[in-house]
């Protein structure tokens, strides 16, 4: 999967969340890639809270998305 051929399922702050639902699809035999980020690349994290500075994408392949979509509930 590269990406070019890959699509966000999850996007969201927490850590613990994001790696529940990549369990979820692994089991279901879904490969995945978790990325982190800094929420905020324009202004850096200065005046942010500490929780919401790093922010979190799960992936799937094109040909996964409907079936991880549908197996973590339709939300992002």
């Amino acid at each position: 999967m590269n990406i070019l051929n890959r699509r966000c399922v999850f996007s969201g702050f927490s850590r613990e969340t994001a790696r529940q639902k990549q369990g979820i699809l692994e089991g279901a035999g879904i490969k995945t890639c978790l990325t982190s980020h800094n929420a905020n690349a324009l202004t850096g994290t200065f005046g942010q809270l500490e929780q919401y500075q790093v922010a979190y994408d799960l992936y799937v392949g094109d040909g996964d998305f409907e079936a991880a979509r549908a197996l973590l509930g339709g939300s992002r």
